[in-house]
């Protein structure tokens, strides 16, 4: 293993366990941890394994908190790969408007997609909460809007802080900038 796959690795981890912090409600680096993986990690099956180890520990040191129905965790998880792919498209340009964009983007993907498993789990474990009607989707994703700007001021937060801090430390570490990242 190269310092640099290391130094990604443990930017991560650290991502990660900072979900252990007190933070307001979807403000937490997950969005950012899958970009900055897929973007910064050219071995595509460990851009994947790395952010999702480090997703399962912060989870299970929060003691699956989260895990309410096995749709969620299934969207949760799904999506946080989808937004690994995301950061695929940008391996070789890490422009800040691409980071910018991208951020956005995963934003509106984890919004999309969580919450039509919100709907579906609904109706399986609370019919009460929401329809098996397009008006029932859409007033499950109109009582999810509070908390995507929370969402998305964290995927630019923690991407400024993710992808700025590497670019910082490449600078102030030249070897981070060289080494590929292929073990």
């Amino acid at each position: 293993m190269n310092k640099r796959f290391i130094a990604i690795s443990a930017i991560i981890f650290f991502a990660a366990i900072s979900r252990l912090l007190p933070h307001a409600p979807n403000f937490t680096p997950i969005g950012a941890m899958a970009l900055f993986a897929g973007a910064y990690i050219s071995n595509r099956y460990l851009a994947f394994l790395i952010p999702i180890l480090a997703l399962l520990l912060s989870d299970a040191l929060m003691g699956f908190n989260g895990w309410y129905f096995v749709e969620q965790t299934i969207a949760v998880y799904g999506t946080f790969m989808l937004i690994t792919a995301l950061g695929l498209l940008m391996q070789k340009n890490k422009g800040i408007l691409k980071v910018a964009g991208l951020s956005i983007a995963s934003s509106l993907v984890f919004f999309i997609i969580t919450n039509l498993f919100v709907w579906i789990g609904g109706f399986i474990h609370k019919p009460e909460l929401y329809s098996l009607t397009a008006s029932g989707l859409a007033q499950c994703y109109a009582m999810a809007i509070p908390f995507f700007d929370r969402t998305l001021a964290s995927d630019m937060f923690y991407n400024t802080v993710l992808f700025g801090g590497f670019y910082l430390l490449q600078i102030n570490i030249p070897s981070l900038k060289t080494e590929k990242v292929r073990s």
